[in-house]
């Protein structure tokens, strides 16, 4: 089992609950009603939910941490750890527990989602205890129960629906709501112990809960491995922190509190870590590194004062590192990190490293000292896999192009291979392996690379490899497909979920099924049945999902119809529109950036305003968000303006769309204008802008356009033309 509580708990309760007559509130289980758990539990607030990513939610980093192996399929994933074996404390038996009892009333789905809705959790228990055991109504409306994490609804209670639907999506939300349950009932420390069994807390106010259970049962070394990951990891706020402190602050050490100040800084959480350094004894640290990171002309004068003990804390070089950088001392900056230490463990946040390294590695090569630049990549500790990606591409990228070291760099490219199955890490990994290789050798690598059609480098490869014409997957349901699609429990309960009017629950469904179907056809009519609806953006995640998965969907993944026929744009632009909507907005026509941008292609009002005034359109600003057209039509114009302004070239026009036509010209002073180069020198040109976001945004911008070109058109593949000419 993959623990949502231990088996044996779930075992024991999961009859009753699924009878739908009895509902425990509590593990009844043999307790001390005088225990100083219970006390604890009694006086100490249990702090209120925190949002920990919506269920549901897309995630494109890959997975860093596996299923555990002694894991049972059909249950909830934990992550698990061995807490100490300990001595309990003689437990005798005391009846504390209560049974909430449930009465089943006649209703259907619709009623008991009203009911969760209104906060009536013991009506719609009632309802769900009323439907027919076997129906899948009931399930839909156990699910919704369990997801909603509401009071009123008992931790095993939640235990049991997991169990029961250990396909169904949003198991960690399911995980994290039991044990926020936990936490609200009365449970001796033994039974919160027995419940947790050998798994790791997911929730703040577990780890509280269990931490607790183990200082009451006298092992402290039990209750720090339950607290101190949570407490070194997680950003909470002042009230939490507090909270932390005043139930199981005597489990947590020194260590976890200058772990957590460094955690805090890292994320420029400057107020809260310096709240911290007092508990961790590194004030005078924290001190200068928060100086080092608001730049307030103070922070070389702080790090002389920096007390000895604390020089010896690796927070002290990285600040003296951030504060070189703020006084452009990129030399120094450059020094500093070369005798930086390796082990991650010591620099607790290698990632947070790597930026320092990116900036400052690039910075040394506009400085012309590329053999420095390599060094300080190639140096790098970086632990997730999408960062070392990125190191590694950076430290190889170095080594090629500005050290012709040839050898060295299809070394970096190939480690990349190593990291991420995603269609857009393999091709470029691919891609500059062939570059490194050379001659025949690299055909391998190119061909490799053009697999992916979809994507910036597949397309380079495809071209240089001869290829006339992308070829666009279309994946055409069969009649199996269209079968076994109509049989699956889950797209009969989103056809259930959207009649009773709750269809962003059903969204997370569809989701879940993007993540987990492999039937390119069965994918398609996911994506056809999210757009009947009406919701052209969750199409598009449909899309993009089963694409990162490496599936062949090019035209569920680069969809066509948001923009009306109507839109008075000619089909070259019409591609552009597309390329770019499907970056800005992901096809919302009702999409507002906090920067006030809106709509398909993300106007601002002013943007949008001139532009309709220079082409002879009234100007109506709600249709900027009700009207794809309207929008389109505006921004095709802007789009067709900027291309005149940076002589057709797209780089720049993406570029430019993105950070901002001054940000592009300061660009063009300082590594050189593409426009007309070598295919090898304008990829260059790319890979050097400066900011990563506008680096991702030209490459997907392009590749979507070759793939529009071809949808709406059936134009010939000729990317190295658009980056080198642009419009002709």
């Amino acid at each position: 089992m993959k623990n949502i509580i231990s088996s044996g708990l779930v075992a024991r309760l999961a009859i009753a609950f699924l009878a739908g007559t009895a509902i425990c509130s509590t593990v009844a289980l043999p307790v001390r009603a005088d225990t100083i758990g219970a006390l604890l539990l009694e006086k100490i607030p249990v702090p209120q939910p925190r949002p920990r990513g919506a269920v549901g939610e897309v995630a494109f980093s890959p997975v860093t941490e596996p299923l555990t192996d002694n894991a049972a399929t059909g249950s909830i994933t934990a992550i698990t750890q061995q807490p100490d074996k300990v001595q309990q404390a003689p437990q005798r038996q005391a009846s504390i527990s209560t049974t909430l009892r449930v009465t089943p009333i006649s209703g259907d789905l619709k009623s008991g989602l009203d009911a969760l809705t209104g906060k009536d959790v013991a009506k719609a228990l009632a309802i769900r205890a009323g439907l027919s055991e076997s129906s899948l109504e009931r399930k839909v409306l156990a699910w919704a129960i369990a997801l909603s994490g509401q009071d009123g609804i008992p931790s095993a209670e939640i235990a049991a629906i997991a169990s029961g639907l250990p396909d169904w999506p949003g198991q960690g939300a399911m995980r994290e709501n039991s044990e926020r349950a936990l936490a609200r009932e009365n449970a001796s420390p033994r039974a919160v112990i027995q419940a947790f069994g050998q798994t790791r807390p997911e929730s703040l106010e577990g780890a509280i809960v269990l931490a607790r259970a183990w200082l009451a049962s006298g092992n402290k070394k039990a209750a720090n491995a339950a607290i101190a990951p949570i407490w070194r990891e997680d950003a909470l706020s002042a009230s939490e922190e507090k909270t932390v402190l005043a139930a199981v602050g005597d489990a947590l050490t020194r260590e976890d509190h200058r772990v957590r100040m460094h955690m805090l800084l890292y994320r420029e959480r400057t107020t809260d870590g310096l709240r911290m350094a007092s508990l961790a004894g590194r004030t005078s640290l924290a001190k200068a590194w928060v100086s080092a990171i608001r730049n307030d002309g103070k922070g070389a004068a702080l790090l002389n004062s920096v007390d000895a003990a604390s020089r010896k804390d690796s927070g002290y070089l990285f600040a003296r590192v951030k504060q070189a950088r703020r006084d452009d001392d990129y030399k120094t900056a450059a020094a500093l990190l070369k005798s930086a230490p390796r082990e991650r463990s010591v620099l607790i946040d290698p990632d947070e490293w790597w930026v320092e390294r990116r900036i400052i590695s690039r910075a040394m090569l506009d400085r012309g000292d590329a053999r420095s630049a390599y060094a300080i990549a190639a140096g790098h500790s970086a632990e997730s896999a999408s960062t070392q990606a990125e190191a590694e591409f950076h430290a190889g990228w170095f080594a090629l192009r500005f050290l012709n070291d040839k050898r060295r760099a299809a070394q970096h490219f190939a480690n990349i291979l190593k990291l991420s199955s995603t269609p857009i890490t393999q091709s470029r990994a691919n891609y500059w392996l062939a570059r490194a290789t050379g001659g025949p050798g690299a055909v391998r690598y190119y061909k490799a690379a053009a697999q992916h059609e979809g994507t910036f480098y597949g397309q380079l490869s495809a071209q240089a490899m001869g290829a006339r014409k992308l070829d666009v997957s279309n994946p055409r349901p069969s009649g199996a497909d269209r079968a076994r699609f109509a049989a699956r429990d889950q797209v009969r309960a989103i056809a259930m979920l959207e009649e009773a009017g709750y269809s962003w629950r059903a969204d997370i469904i569809y989701r879940d099924l993007a993540n987990s179907l492999n039937s390119p056809g069965e994918l398609a009519l996911l994506a056809a049945r999210a757009e009947k609806r009406g919701n052209r953006t969750l199409a598009l995640q449909i899309g993009k999902i089963a694409h990162a998965r490496g599936l062949e969907v090019d035209t569920v993944s680069w969809p066509v119809g948001a923009i009306p026929d109507h839109a008075k744009i000619g089909q070259t632009g019409k591609a552009l529109a597309y390329a770019i909507a499907r970056q800005e907005s992901a096809f919302n026509v009702g999409a507002v950036s906090p920067a006030n941008a809106k709509g398909l292609l993300q106007l601002l009002p002013g943007t949008a305003k001139m532009m309709a005034k220079k082409t002879g359109v009234k100007y109506q600003p709600a249709k900027l968000t009700t009207d794809a057209a309207y929008n389109a039509t505006l921004g095709a114009a802007y789009l067709s303006e900027q291309l005149d302004n940076f002589d057709n070239s797209y780089i720049l026009t993406f570029a430019g769309y993105n950070a901002g036509p001054g940000r592009v010209r300061q660009w063009i002073d300082t590594y050189g204008d593409p426009r007309g180069q070598k295919i090898e020198d304008v990829v260059d040109w790319i890979e050097r802008i400066p900011f990563t976001e506008t680096r991702n945004y030209v490459q997907r911008v392009m590749e979507n356009y070759q793939v529009y070109k071809v949808r709406l058109s059936n134009s010939r593949l000729d990317i190295e033309g658009d980056l080198r000419q642009g419009r002709r």
